[in-house]
């Protein structure tokens, strides 16, 4: 069966490269396509390191939690993290800039996988949410190293996929030692796809332990130019999917006829977008500023911001800090049928959010935060003009972003429980013998 799978890949991988091309590898920098082909770019490592894998932006802010523990409790392992976005990879250097290399996934074959674990050597090879690539997890296996998912998570629609190859995919969860799950809904679709119910453990959702970043500097900047230059309310469209920008803009008329003064942040979710949304912006003539081409003197910011009613962020890794800003979060992906996105961040700063009927890829902390009245549903453009009357009413206001704040500290811990799962793996008597157990209990 894993010929028959590596056949298909390999065919797939042939049909697709003109796209990954020119849609992802084109513009890389010297060295991607060598480390997707296992080629990894730092020296051989000793036996006994950590590999992390998270995939995109949201499985790395997730696990760097996580991976800050991990180096506090194993100094003496090296970790290593791989990805296969450059917005992920981008956040991993932020984020964690202190870990021994990164690189980023090379591509499911049996011998780029090997050549990567030759060259890394772990014991524990750690895989974020639900990337489950058949040959890296079998090569792992092979090479000696545990491997276990974390923050694992899986919906209705990819559980029938897979159900669709389910005696293939009970052989590649045999692989895998340990899988610790978001919710308990998550773990029966484990079982459900053949894991073994002694290899999982419900333990959270490490996003709910992910703190965002202090304000940095362009943040700092611009929350003082909007105070020189009187602007306000401030909405944030966080991780906007095409189709969408319309509808918020839609909602944006209806918010600026009573706001004069707002001012909209619109932050499209894929950096590939950013050129898309600018066209899009200037042939409906609407009036805006790339984040990119903005002053960075605050007299100089406070003119530009003064002429503008849209602020286009076309940056990585400045929105989880222009959350503090927002009197309103939208939370994009949600009002098309794209899933929805993480509303954690906004929680943190205690804001008002609302998100509209799509939010299957979250769907239970959404329904975490309706069920305790900490955020707000819409279900069309309208709705979400009228949800700024919570800005009128400083009481009701302040109890959304309270009841937010408090959902996010209820659920935290996931961390915590994830580190004593993986702890097993890595704890080494004097002698350096390994754990008897492969299973987290």
């Amino acid at each position: 069966m894993y010929l028959i799978y590596s056949m298909l890949f390999s065919i797939g991988a042939i049909l697709t490269a003109p796209f990954y091309w020119w849609r992802k590898g084109r513009g890389q920098k010297r060295g991607y396509w060598a480390e997707r082909f296992g080629s990894i770019p730092f020296q051989e490592s000793g036996p006994g390191a950590i590999w992390v894998h998270a995939v995109s932006l949201g499985e790395t802010l997730a696990v760097a939690g996580l991976v800050k523990e991990m180096q506090r409790t194993f100094p003496e392992r090296k970790i290593y993290l791989s990805h296969v976005t450059p917005a992920g990879r981008a956040a991993g250097e932020t984020r964690l800039p202190s870990i021994a290399g990164r690189f980023y996934l090379p591509l499911d074959w049996r011998w780029a996988a090997r050549k990567a674990l030759a060259c890394i050597k772990p014991s524990l090879l750690v895989i974020v949410e639900t990337e489950l690539w058949p040959n890296l997890l079998r090569a792992a296996q092979e090479a000696g190293a545990h491997v276990v998912i974390v923050n694992a998570r899986l919906s209705k629609r990819s559980l029938r996929g897979y159900l669709l190859a389910r005696p293939f995919m009970r052989r590649v969860l045999a692989n895998v030692d340990g899988i610790c799950a978001q919710t308990e809904e998550d773990a029966e679709r484990f079982r459900q796809l053949g894991a073994k119910p002694e290899r999982l453990r419900m333990v959270g959702n490490l996003k709910f332990d992910a703190q965002p970043p202090k304000l940095g500097e362009f943040a700092r900047t611009l929350k003082a130019a909007l105070r020189r230059a009187q602007r306000g309310p401030v909405l944030v469209a966080a991780s906007t999917m095409p189709g969408e920008e319309p509808l918020v803009l839609e909602a944006w008329d209806l918010i600026q006829a009573r706001y004069p003064k707002a001012l909209l942040i619109l932050a499209p979710r894929h950096p590939a977008r950013f050129e898309e949304v600018s066209r899009d912006l200037e042939r409906a003539q609407r009036g805006f500023v790339r984040r990119t081409t903005l002053q960075v003197e605050e007299r100089a910011l406070s003119s530009q911001l003064a002429s503008t009613a849209i602020l286009l962020l076309d940056t990585i890794g400045e929105l989880a800090g222009v959350f503090e800003l927002a009197d309103l979060v939208f939370i994009g992906g949600s009002l098309v049928p794209a899933g929805g996105h993480n509303l954690l961040e906004p929680a943190y700063w205690s804001k008002v959010i609302a998100f509209g009927p799509h939010m299957e890829n979250f769907r239970d902390i959404a329904k975490l935060f309706l069920d305790a009245g900490a955020a707000i549903q819409i279900r069309n453009p309208e709705e979400l003009a009228h949800a700024t009357w919570l800005l009128e009413n400083k009481e009701a206001r302040e109890r959304l972003g309270a009841s937010a704040r408090q959902v996010l500290e209820q659920n935290s811990g996931a961390t915590a429980r994830t580190l004593e799962g993986l702890r097993k793996y890595l704890d080494r008597d004097s002698r350096g013998r390994e754990p008897l157990s492969h299973e987290v209990k």
